[in-house]
C-alpha cells in the first residue's frame, strides 16, 4: 500500500470543548490535515456534566473583575457553551481556508470521550486540544490510548509558546513496522511546514541503527536532507533532553513503541517537546482498526 493510498479515507477529527485554547489545537489539526490531504471535522462538546452542575441550587461563578460570585443557571451556562462553538467554528474556518483543506464543524451535548468514540471511523486522526488535556495528567494517556483503537494516530496539540516554534519536525524510529508509518508522516509534514526533518533512530546496535537510516533516506527521498541522532534503548531522559534542545514543531512517533509505550515516560516527553505530539499505531500501515 502506498503511503497516498493510506490517507485516501482518512479525516482529521479535533475535540474541543472550550475556545481558550483553539488556536493552537486547530492550527495543529490544519496543517497534518494539508500533509495528509484530509478533511478537518471539528467536533465541539457542550459538557452534560456543566450543564447539569449549573441547575444546582448552590452553583455559583467568579467572573474576571467581579466582586462576588453570581448565580449560574443552565440557561447562562447553554449561552456560553454556544458563545464557545462560535468562536471555535469561525477559528476552524479561518485555519482550514488558509491550509486550503476540507472542513466541517458540528456542536453536540454529551461526554467528550463517548462522542469522540462514536465520531471516529477507523483509519482517521483524533487531535485532543492542551486545554482538557493537560501534558501531566493520566486521563490524557488513558484517552489517547482508548481512542488509537479505532484511530490512526492521535495528536496531542501543545499549550501556546511564548514564541512561533521553528524548530525541525522529529521523527522518533526504534526499527519496529510503525516506524515506516512515521518517518513517512514526519516528511509529509517537513514538506508542509517547510521545516527541517529529523530522525531519532533508537537502537541496541551501530547495525540496527544503520537500517533504520537507511529506511529513512528511501523514504524522505533524495530532495530531503535528514539529520540524525541516535539513542540507546531505555534512555527517555536523553530524548527528553534532546526535544528540549531543539525545540521540535511537531514531532512523530510510535504510541506502542520506544520509548511511549510506558505512560510516564510518555507524559514525561508530551511536556519535555512542548509541541504536537503525533501518535500512530503499529497497524496503521496495513489500515487495521
Amino acid at each position: 500500500m502506498t503511503d497516498n493510498e493510506q490517507h485516501d479515507t482518512c479525516r482529521i477529527v479535533i475535540g474541543l470543548k472550550a475556545a481558550s485554547d483553539i488556536d493552537t489545537s486547530v492550527d495543529a489539526a490544519t496543517t497534518l490535515a494539508a500533509a495528509v490531504k484530509a478533511e478537518v471535522v471539528g467536533l465541539f462538546i457542550e459538557e452534560q456534566a456543566m450543564i447539569d452542575l449549573a441547575g444546582l441550587p448552590f452553583a455559583r461563578a467568579m467572573s474576571i473583575g467581579a466582586t462576588r460570585p453570581q448565580r449560574v443557571t443552565t440557561e447562562a451556562m447553554a449561552q456560553a457553551f454556544s458563545r464557545g462553538a462560535l468562536m471555535c467554528q469561525r477559528s476552524l474556518s479561518a485555519r482550514a481556508q488558509k491550509a486550503q483543506v476540507k472542513w466541517s464543524f458540528s456542536a453536540e451535548r454529551g461526554s467528550l470521550p463517548e462522542k469522540i468514540k462514536t465520531a471516529l471511523a477507523v483509519g482517521d486522526y483524533l487531535v485532543l486540544s492542551s486545554e482538557g488535556h493537560g501534558f501531566g495528567s493520566h486521563p490524557a494517556i488513558d484517552e489517547l490510548r482508548a481512542a488509537a483503537s479505532r484511530a490512526r494516530g492521535v495528536m496531542i496539540a501543545a499549550a501556546p509558546a511564548t514564541r512561533p516554534r521553528k524548530g525541525p519536525v522529529i521523527a522518533v524510529d526504534d526499527g519496529d513496522a510503525a516506524g515506516e508509518v512515521t518517518v513517512a508522516l514526519a516528511v509529509r509534514l517537513a514538506k508542509v511546514t517547510a521545516a527541517p526533518l529529523m530522525l531519532f533512530v533508537i537502537a541496541a546496535s551501530d547495525g540496527e541503527a544503520d537500517r533504520i537510516v537507511r529506511r529513512a533516506h528511501e523514504l524522505a527521498g533524495p530532495d530531503i536532507s535528514i539529520t540524525i541522532h541516535r539513542f540507546a534503548p531505555g534512555a527517555p531522559r536523553s530524548i527528553a533532553a534532546a526535544f528540549m534542545h531543539v525545540t521540535p514543531s511537531f514531532v512523530v512517533a510510535d504510541l506502542e513503541g520506544e520509548p511511549f509505550r510506558n505512560d510516564d515516560t510518555a507524559l514525561a516527553l508530551f511536556r519535555a517537546a512542548r509541541a504536537p505530539v503525533i501518535m500512530v499505531r503499529a497497524g496503521a500501515s496495513e489500515g487495521a482498526p
